[in-house]
């Protein structure tokens, strides 16, 4: 959230165990052969930008190392070993000498939410960590008179079972006792519950009569009143108020990006997929405004988000209507992103077997969007032009949503689309060899500590103990069976640094990518292939966009790549971070 921006590192976030001590040993390096120009043609003249003195991981077909490259109007021209060929170089040629650090193509962060996350609005009240809900009163009330933007007081940051079974009174009348006067929302920590005072229920017209919305539940107590928790859509249906577009929220809308622009450059991403943008919010007029302003200091691919209690005749329509892939030079309207269920945390995550503890969806979890609804939604869309790009957790969701990819398959026929499922923290055995069968994506986040292998079986309360060694993360079975796989943050979830998840992708015991250089293409060049950019990027090759991203140690050799610090973020060949 906002607060970030104050205190965001390239270390995990608190709570998450200590870093491992050990890595997985890669495969010794290839040097690549001498610096070459495009094939066929003569030099323009000399370049504008060399880079020299470093230790350069192209990520190219043969995974060859140079020690120095060369760009000419934001395009590489030679990439090789030292010297620099001399027609490269000219009076007017910049030199950076980087002193043996490492150059890795530009990070691809596919799955990052930066505009929520830096939202002057959304972190008004924050109230992290585990402590009861009881504790937070005096906190939220003192915070409440700085909201900006919004008639609501909106904040972040709480976690759902201190509201469940946490000694005190319950979230609405906390949130009462606090802030009596207005509508409130506290977002949980994952994005998937809040916790709303008396105002809100009444803003929303929630009552004790009041049915669940699709994709959502309304918790209430013994009595059969709202107690104050609204999961997932039945939150979103709190937010979508609190964060009603003004024309104060227009321009926070664009200071959320720039500062979250800043930020991922910070973290050595040059090309970022957006987690979900709310069009009816304003998000997507931010964008274009940054792009405008020429402040879209990365390349940018913003998927539409699919509201679950919209009419589908009227969704659909107007998502065709939005769909931009070049609507700038560095930004594209080409993907939706859907869920197809919630959290399995929270159990709200659709799950094939009931769950064994607690129930606040029903036995098996929700759907935002059933069965029959993904199906309709991916076959009508990637005749658009669309890549889907859905939320599945649960095993229930990624199989629902394979069979709705299959099922667009057999009707449309194979369109080339590059369909993605995001998180598949569960996964039925039987559902692992359809990712590459039907060339589906599956996008893994593993910076939480949550995600550790020591920590899996913290979920056995809620699935039972053989799903969790039977299910969760199957990270290196979808490898061998050919899938593709991206590594992504899903920021603010987690630290934003993409070297986190990179590092425990091979550090994961039988479920280990199988080397650094597997999962650095994870958030390279596999992750390129996702955004439609690997004619341009994700390797560092003669014809390709100079994005670099240049860190302080050798991720083949470091025993602590989790620590690993970005000294300069490139775009373009334009420097973006540290800003000159």
């Amino acid at each position: 959230m906002w607060w970030l921006v104050a205190c965001a590192t390239t270390t995990p976030l608190p709570g998450d165990p200590p870093s491992p001590t050990s890595i997985v040993e890669p495969t010794p390096p290839v040097t690549t052969p001498p610096g070459t120009t495009p094939p066929g043609t003569t030099p323009a003249g000399p370049a504008d930008m060399v880079w020299t003195n470093a230790h350069v991981v192209t990520l190219d077909p043969t995974s060859s190392i140079a020690t120095a490259l060369a760009a000419l109007d934001g395009v590489i021209v030679w990439v090789g070993q030292e010297p620099v060929p001399p027609e490269w170089l000219g009076p007017e040629t910049s030199v950076v000498d980087l002193a043996g650090a490492t150059v890795l193509p530009g990070l691809h962060d596919v799955h990052n939410h930066i505009l929520e996350a830096f939202h002057p609005a959304g972190g008004t009240c924050l109230v992290g960590g585990y402590a009861p809900l009881f504790t937070h009163e005096d906190e939220l009330a003192d915070c409440a008179g700085d909201q900006v933007g919004s008639d609501w007081v909106l904040g972040w940051g709480f976690d759902l079972w201190t509201a469940i079974y946490g000694p005190g009174d319950t979230p609405r009348e906390v949130l009462d006792a606090a802030i009596p006067d207005r509508p409130a929302a506290i977002m949980e920590a994952s994005s998937h519950a809040a916790w709303v005072n008396s105002a809100a229920l009444a803003e929303l017209g929630i009552d004790a009569t009041t049915p669940d919305p699709i994709g959502g539940v309304i918790h209430k107590g013994a009595d059969g009143e709202p107690d104050g928790i609204l999961f997932d859509a039945a939150g979103e249906l709190a937010f979508n108020a609190g964060f009603a577009l003004n024309p104060e929220m227009a321009i926070l809308n664009e200071d959320a990006l720039r500062l979250g622009l800043a930020e991922a450059a910070r973290h050595g991403v040059t090309s970022l997929g957006d987690g979900r943008s709310y069009w009816k919010r304003g998000s997507v007029e931010a964008w274009r405004a940054i792009a405008a302003s020429g402040e879209l200091t990365l390349r940018a691919t913003v998927p539409l988000w699919a509201y679950p209690d919209e009419d589908d005749d009227v969704q659909l329509a107007t998502l065709a209507s939005m769909y931009a892939p070049n609507d700038s030079d560095r930004l594209s309207f080409s993907q939706v992103k859907l869920y197809a269920d919630g959290l399995t945390w929270i159990t709200t995550g659709a799950m094939v077997e009931p769950y064994v503890g607690p129930q606040f969806a029903g036995p098996n979890g929700l759907n935002y969007f059933d069965a029959a609804r993904l199906e309709r939604y991916v076959t009508e869309l990637e005749t658009v032009g669309f890549d889907m790009f859905i939320h599945a957790i649960g095993d229930r969701g990624v199989r629902e949503t394979l069979d709705a990819i299959e099922s667009a398959r057999n009707t449309n026929g194979d369109l080339g689309r590059r369909h993605r499922v995001t998180h598949v923290e569960w996964i039925a055995p039987e559902d692992v060899s359809r990712f590459a069968e039907l060339d589906v994506v599956a996008d893994i986040q593993l910076n939480g500590g949550w995600t550790k292998p020591e920590n899996l079986h913290d979920n056995d309360f809620l699935v039972g103990e053989d799903i969790v060694d039977e299910r969760a993360y199957r990270i290196r079975d979808l490898y061998e069976s050919g899938a593709r796989i991206t590594l992504s943050t899903d920021y603010d979830t987690a630290s934003m640094s993409l070297f986190v998840g990179v590092a425990r992708a091979a550090d994961r015991g039988d479920q280990s990518l199988p080397s650094i250089e597997a999962a650095l293409r994870a958030v390279t060049t596999e992750a390129a292939y996702v955004l439609r950019q690997e004619h341009l990027t994700g390797s560092l090759e003669v014809g390709k966009r100079a994005d670099l991203t240049v860190i302080d140690r050798d991720p083949f050799t470091t025993s602590d790549l989790e620590g690993t610090v970005v000294l300069s973020t490139w775009v373009d060949g334009d420097q973006v971070y540290p800003a000159l």
